[in-house]
């Protein structure tokens, strides 16, 4: 038995059990609705027995030895595969291996009518440092229609792009979020915002967030039915002075296409990168 694997399962359980009784005691101290401290109450207890199943030793035959599987590199076989050969689903998957993980953003912007709007984006990136610019691709729906998130940077030039930790209560809100509502609906609902006067909201749980100003749009080639979108970094909301805390802590992160996790924990490998001046 694989004694060093099921030490790493009981302290990861563990500290879910510490996070669930402060993420309880904090809905709790906000007044949130029962049946939401319900569902980490159930969490909690769930987990809970679950560190006794393995302390006990009940669940023993999963931490058996398995063959290592051998690295992955280009060192040996190489295929070349023609993205063009692949169906749309296919495609999306093959490049979203290549480029994830990254962090993934919710976007909040608010219409012309004061409609407040929230969207995960993951085609976020860094254009420039000097000047602060942000590239982000926006598409449209299946009926051809820019998305509400697009509308409203064209309408009022502003959107808030807000990072978060990787809270299973977040995810839910994201593939809520990601259902498509009717314009004049929001996807905000309950959820606590940061307000801000002059800028879109940011959700009272993220970790950063940047407000940003359209400054560019550039329709993609080929026929693409994406805009390209460069936004301007004007503010940065964050918790705290101390950059290093921010850097070492875990983000909700695009692991695939279809997959969402973390990274950035703080018992990962890493290694700080010399740079010049």
């Amino acid at each position: 038995m694989n004694e060093d694997a099921k030490e790493h399962v009981l302290r990861f359980l563990r500290r879910c059990v510490i996070y669930a009784d402060e993420s309880i005691q904090r809905k709790k101290d906000r007044g949130e609705q029962e049946d939401i401290i319900a569902q980490w109450e159930a969490y909690r207890e769930f987990t809970t027995y679950a560190v006794s199943e393995v302390e006990r030793g009940d669940l023993n035959d999963w931490f058996e030895a398995t063959e290592m599987m051998p690295n992955l590199d280009l060192s040996g076989d190489v295929h070349r595969l023609d993205p063009d050969s692949f169906d749309h689903h296919e495609r999306t998957s093959w490049i979203g291996a290549a480029v994830t993980p990254r962090p993934l953003h919710l976007v909040s912007t608010v219409s012309k009518d004061g409609i407040r709007n929230i969207a995960p984006m993951s085609s976020i990136s860094v254009v420039s440092n000097s000047p602060p610019l942000i590239g982000m691709s926006l598409s449209k729906d299946r009926e051809g229609r820019s998305r509400d998130t697009l509308l409203n940077i064209i309408e009022t030039k502003k959107a808030t792009l807000a990072v978060l930790p990787p809270h299973i209560d977040i995810v839910r809100w994201i593939e809520s979020s990601a259902k498509p509502l009717p314009s004049n609906q929001s996807e905000w609902k309950e959820h606590v915002a940061v307000t801000n006067e002059g800028w879109p909201d940011a959700p009272a749980t993220s970790l950063i967030a940047l407000q940003t100003t359209l400054v560019a749009r550039h329709p993609l080639p080929e026929g693409a039915v994406a805009e390209w979108i460069v936004l301007r970094v004007d503010g940065i909301l964050s918790p705290t002075l101390n950059l290093e805390l921010i850097e070492k802590e875990a983000v909700l992160t695009m692991l695939t296409d279809d997959e969402l996790g973390e990274v950035r924990t703080s018992n990962a490998w890493r290694h700080k990168m010399k740079k010049s001046d």
